[in-house]
Formats: structure tokens, C-alpha cells, sequence
């Protein structure tokens, strides 16, 4: 738990830096649809996913895995720069996003696996390993 929370106050400062491929998906309309449209979500692992039950287009299927492997190279390089796993890379990515990226109306899998959809009325579930 305190490796975690040092982690995530490690990484808090730079995670400006982490969001290219996160704005690479906002600039991608079709995705950016898909999310507004509860097909596609932000996952507790640093990784955009699919809603179960949705019905996902080949072309859609695509873009996605596209975000996933820039994201996944982005913390891959960034693991290597700070001498860290990926998974925790992309793990203290994920807390920026689920703190502070994720819309009303947008669905998103928390830690236990489970998808959610943030509303007006109630805040996103935050991973436990992303500290208070």
C-alpha cells in the first residue's frame, strides 16, 4: 500500500505528460463517440475496454487497440525512464485519469472488474492503490 501511494505522489507531477495518448484518443471522434456513447471505457489498468454487451465495429475494435498499444509503448518508456514496472506505470496513469478524466455520462471498470457509469450525482469509483 505505501509503495502505491509513493508511486502515485511520484508520478502525480508528471502525469501531464502521460495524457498525449489520452488526448490522441479524445482527437479520435469515433472513440471519443463511443465512449459518449458508453461502448468504450477508461479500465482501472491504465487501458481503454469495451463494454460488455456493446456492439463493437471492427473499425471501432480498432482505434482502440491502437490507443492501447501508443498507450502501452508510452508506459513502457516512461517504466524504463523511472526504473518501475509497466503495470505500475500504467497504473499511476490510470489514477490521473480516474480523478479527473472521466465524464459524466462515461462508463469505466473499476478495480474489482466491474463497469460503472459516472453521473452528476455520484464520483468515480478510485482505484485503492491510487492513495487519498
Amino acid at each position: 500500500m505505501k509503495r502505491s501511494i509513493f508511486l502515485f505522489a511520484a508520478f502525480a507531477a508528471f502525469a501531464a505528460a502521460f495524457a498525449i495518448p489520452v488526448m490522441a484518443q479524445q482527437a479520435d471522434t469515433v472513440v471519443s463517440q463511443a465512449r459518449a456513447a458508453g461502448l468504450v471505457g477508461e479500465q482501472a489498468d491504465g487501458f481503454l475496454g469495451f463494454v460488455p454487451g456493446a456492439s463493437i465495429s471492427a473499425d471501432l475494435r480498432g482505434r482502440v487497440d491502437q490507443i492501447n498499444i501508443r498507450r502501452r509503448g508510452v508506459y513502457t518508456s516512461r517504466a524504463a525512464e523511472r526504473n518501475v514496472t509497466v503495470n505500475e506505470m500504467a497504473a499511476a496513469v490510470a489514477c490521473e485519469i480516474f480523478t479527473g478524466r472521466i465524464a459524466v455520462g462515461e462508463r469505466y471498470r473499476n478495480e474489482a472488474g466491474q463497469w460503472r457509469q459516472r453521473t452528476a450525482s455520484q464520483a468515480v469509483e478510485v482505484p485503492s492503490f491510487c492513495g487519498s
